[in-house]
């Protein structure tokens, strides 16, 4: 007898069934591509590749070069910038000068000459009003010398703020120092960093030893 006739499904030796054409590697792709065009075709694709190296070569360069000359700008932006703040502060810090009348306090005398000072500010506009009351505090310090006394001035703007729930005070510092024996008395107006300063424009400008002693 013979056999019987194969069923679907059977399996079937190694060399028995049909054989697919394995997929061409993905890196061989182009190889094969360009195997595959005509004369004409490649000549295109090579014309079409000088092409894009001639556009490579003339474009990319000035494209560096101009993010380059931006960057150089930016960065002498920001330096004139600080510079501007920086004249600006020396300015507003610079010292002030009087001589104080004998045989009054000296914090409240002093506190009189700053707070007309502030006044002077904002009428040129240098400083926001309205000006309110200014005290000065005299600053105890160890080996202070005793020809001297400094204190620390607040010239408040008349109005009150407030900081993450708590009332501030809003005003303006100041710096200054007296001679006791002549009632020469100098002060400077500080510009304190501020709570959250932009580190390209924030600029600090030391007062001047005159003030702080």
């Amino acid at each position: 007898m013979g056999e019987p006739p194969e069923k679907q499904g059977d399996w079937t030796a190694p060399g028995g069934g049909e054989r697919a054409s394995p997929l061409p590697s993905f890196l061989t792709l182009p190889a094969r591509g360009w195997r595959s065009l005509s004369l004409r075709g490649r000549a295109l694709v090579l014309a079409l590749a000088a092409v894009l190296v001639a556009l490579a070569v003339a474009l990319v360069p000035p494209a560096l070069d101009n993010a380059s000359q931006n960057e150089a700008d930016e960065r002498a932006a920001i330096a004139k910038n600080r510079e501007r703040i920086r004249r600006v502060l020396v300015e507003q810090q610079r010292p002030r000068l009087t001589v104080l009348p004998r045989g009054e306090p000296i914090a409240l005398s002093l506190a009189e000459h700053v707070r007309a000072d502030a006044h002077d500010r904002a009428r040129e506009g240098t400083l926001d009003g309205p000006i309110g009351n200014t005290a000065c505090k005299q600053i105890t310090r160890t080996g202070e010398d005793p020809r001297f006394a400094t204190f620390t001035c607040l010239v408040e703007r008349g109005e009150r703020g407030t900081y993450q729930g708590r009332d501030l005070l809003l005003g303006y510092r100041f710096r200054g120092r007296v001679e006791l024996k002549s009632g020469s008395a100098i002060w400077c107006k500080e510009n304190p960093q501020p709570l959250h300063p932009d580190t390209e424009e924030f600029v600090k400008v030391r007062l001047s030893r005159k003030c702080t002693g």
